[in-house]
């Protein structure tokens, strides 16, 4: 069986903001199908997006959404990955 390797939470926060993001132009986001996407158990998934929500990075109305603060983080993430591969350091 293939283990799955561990992510700290500022890996899992970028992945969901991430999806959600990609998600954005679907009128109504299935959490189930993030969590499948993700790869984190349900409960889990509930307790990061509360975490998220309560650090004003999304907002949930009919469906989730990324406030501004959150496109930054997201945009602000993905530059760090990419500083770090360009290094030569491996962040799974």
């Amino acid at each position: 069986m293939k283990r799955i390797q561990r992510r700290d939470k500022l890996k899992i926060y970028g992945d969901l903001l991430a999806i959600l993001y990609a998600e954005s132009n679907i009128d109504k986001i299935v959490l189930s199908r993030v969590q499948v996407k993700i790869g984190v158990p349900f409960d889990r998934l509930k307790s990061y997006i509360s975490d998220l929500k309560e650090l004003g990075l999304i907002v949930e109305g009919e469906t989730f959404r990324l406030t501004d603060k959150g496109k930054q983080y997201l945009s602000e993430y993905e530059d760090v990955l990419d500083f770090m591969k360009r290094m030569g350091i491996a962040y799974n």
